[in-house]
C-alpha cells in the first residue's frame, strides 16, 4: 500500500529517479558512463566505452544462461522505441529489459536506451507533464477519497504517481495518516467511512442508541451491537450503518423467544459520541428543539409503541429504566402541550434483571395525532402504525374507523407471522452451523 509514509528515504532506495524521465548528460555525442565497481567488487579504470564497443559486447554476450530470455534483437529500431516509449509509455529502464541489455550496472542499459532516444530525435517526455495537467477538481475528490481511507497508490491509479498526490494532498493541508495507520487501513477488511456530522442525524442516532444499542470500543473502530426478532429493525440498522461499514447478521439463542438475530457494524471513530449515549438527553439537544425532536425520534423507534385499545383508543408508550431521562422527555411533551405521565411497571426479571421499569405514556386522540405527525419516526412498522392511528382519529364515519381498524388488525398478524418466521430462520441457522461445525 502506498501513503504518505512510502515518501522518502524507503521511496529513494527504489530508485525514484532511474527511469526515462530521468535527464541524460546533453552533453554526449554517445553513450557514456563509468561503472563504479564491476562483479568483484574492484574500481573498474574508469574508460570511458563507445557504442560500437558496447554493441559488440551486447552481441557477443546478450544474456546469461538462465536469466530472461531477449525478447527483441538489440540495437532497437527507431518505430519500436517510439511504439514502447511514446505509445505504451514504457521507462527507459523497462525498454532495456524488454532488449535483455544486461550489465553490472543496471543504469548502463537505461542510458543506452536514452541514448538512441537522442540519436533518433524522439522527444523525450516531460517530467512535469503530469503535475501540470492536474486540476483543483482532482485535488478535490484526491483528498474526499484520501479521507474516505483509499490510499495514494489506490488514488492515482494510471494517471499520476502516488508521489504526485501526496505532494497536492500536502499543499492542501490534508492530514496525512503515518506509516502504522496506513498498514492498518490498507488490511482492514471493511473499509469504514467516518460520520457526515449532519446534527440532526447525530441526535437521532444518540437516542436510538441510548434505547436499544450496545456501544463499545474495538481496537480503533467503535462497536455497535443490538439484536431483534423484527424484520423491521434489521431494515432500519441497515438503513442507519450501511453507508458507514459493513454490517454482520448472525441467529444466536435468546432468552426471550429462543431465537434471534443478532446484529453488528464496525464504525469508524468518528462515531465515538455514541459512546457517551449513557449521558442520555445533553443539554445542547434539549435546548434546541428540533434535535430534542430528533432525539426523542431515534429513543421512540427503539423503545416507544403505539397501541390502539378497542380499535378506537390510541395511545403512545416509551419505556426504559431510566426514569431521569423519561422525566426530561416528560417535561418536554407537557411544554409542548401532550398530556404525558410516568408510572412503574415494576422491577425486571429479564434484560436488565433487577430494575426497576418505568414507562411515559402519552394519550388522547387528537394528542397523539398530533405526536404520531410531528415526530419524524423512521422504524417501519411503527411508521405503518402511526398512519392507521391518525386515519382512526381523523375518521368521521362509521365505515372509515371499520376500515382503519381492519387495517390495524391486518398489520399486527403481519408482524405476528414475519417475527416468527424471522425466529424460525434463526432457528435453522444456527442448527445448520452448529451441525456443520460439529463434523
Amino acid at each position: 500500500m502506498e501513503s504518505a509514509e512510502g515518501v522518502g528515504p524507503e521511496a529513494s532506495k527504489k530508485g525514484i529517479g532511474a527511469s526515462a524521465d530521468s535527464s541524460a548528460p546533453e552533453y554526449l555525442g554517445e553513450p557514456a558512463f563509468d561503472e563504479a565497481r564491476s562483479d568483484s567488487g574492484s574500481q573498474s579504470t574508469g574508460v570511458t566505452k563507445s557504442s560500437e564497443m558496447m554493441k559488440s559486447q551486447m552481441e557477443e554476450s546478450p544474456t546469461d544462461e538462465g536469466n530472461e530470455e531477449v525478447l527483441r534483437a538489440w540495437p532497437p529500431k527507431k518505430d519500436e522505441l517510439e511504439q514502447l516509449y511514446l505509445t505504451q509509455r514504457l521507462s527507459a529502464m523497462k525498454i532495456s529489459r524488454i532488449y535483455g541489455l544486461k550489465y553490472p550496472n543496471p543504469k548502463s542499459g537505461e542510458t543506452m536506451v536514452l541514448w538512441y532516444l537522442k540519436k533518433y530525435g524522439i522527444q523525450r517526455r516531460d517530467r512535469a507533464e503530469h503535475i501540470r495537467k492536474v486540476t483543483e477538481e482532482m485535488v478535490d475528490e484526491w483528498v474526499k477519497r484520501y479521507e474516505q481511507g483509499e490510499s495514494l497508490k489506490q488514488i492515482a491509479g494510471a494517471l499520476v504517481g502516488p508521489v504526485t498526490v501526496f505532494t497536492h494532498l500536502k499543499k492542501r493541508g490534508a492530514q496525512l495518516r503515518d506509516r502504522v495507520e496506513a498498514q492498518i487501513k490498507a488490511v482492514t477488511k471493511y473499509q469504514r467511512k467516518p460520520f457526515r456530522g449532519d446534527p440532526y442525524e447525530r441526535a437521532y442516532l444518540l437516542g436510538f442508541a441510548f434505547g436499544d444499542l450496545h456501544v463499545s470500543a474495538h481496537g480503533r473502530a467503535v462497536r455497535v451491537k443490538t439484536a431483534t426478532t423484527h424484520p423491521a429493525m434489521i431494515t432500519l440498522f441497515s438503513s442507519l450503518f450501511r453507508n458507514y461499514g459493513h454490517i454482520l447478521l448472525s441467529p444466536r439463542r435468546s432468552r426471550l423467544v429462543d431465537f434471534e438475530w443478532s446484529l453488528q457494524v464496525d464504525l469508524d471513530s468518528s462515531f465515538g459520541f455514541l459512546s457517551h449515549k449513557s449521558l442520555g438527553i445533553t443539554m445542547d439537544i434539549q435546548n434546541k428543539p428540533n434535535l430534542f425532536r430528533s432525539y426523542l425520534a431515534g429513543l421512540f423507534d427503539a423503545e416507544g409503541s403505539i397501541t390502539l385499545k378497542d380499535y378506537y383508543y390510541p395511545r403512545i408508550s416509551l419505556t426504559n429504566t431510566n426514569v431521569q431521562v423519561l422525566r426530561v422527555v416528560e417535561s418536554e411533551l407537557l411544554a409542548l402541550g401532550y398530556p404525558a405521565q410516568i408510572r412503574s411497571q415494576g422491577i425486571s426479571k429479564l434484560g436488565a434483571a433487577g430494575q426497576e421499569i418505568w414507562v411515559l405514556e402519552c394519550w388522547g386522540r387528537e394528542s397523539v395525532r398530533r405526536f404520531v405527525q410531528w415526530i419524524p419516526i423512521k422504524h417501519p412498522e411503527k411508521v405503518s402504525k402511526a398512519q392507521i392511528v391518525r386515519r382512526v382519529c381523523e375518521a368521521v364515519t362509521r365505515d372509515q374507523l371499520s376500515a382503519a381498524a381492519d387495517t390495524w388488525e391486518f398489520l399486527n398478524q403481519r408482524i405476528k407471522e414475519e417475527r416468527r418466521r424471522l425466529s424460525d430462520a434463526a432457528r435453522i441457522a444456527l442448527q445448520n452451523s452448529e451441525e456443520s461445525r460439529a463434523q
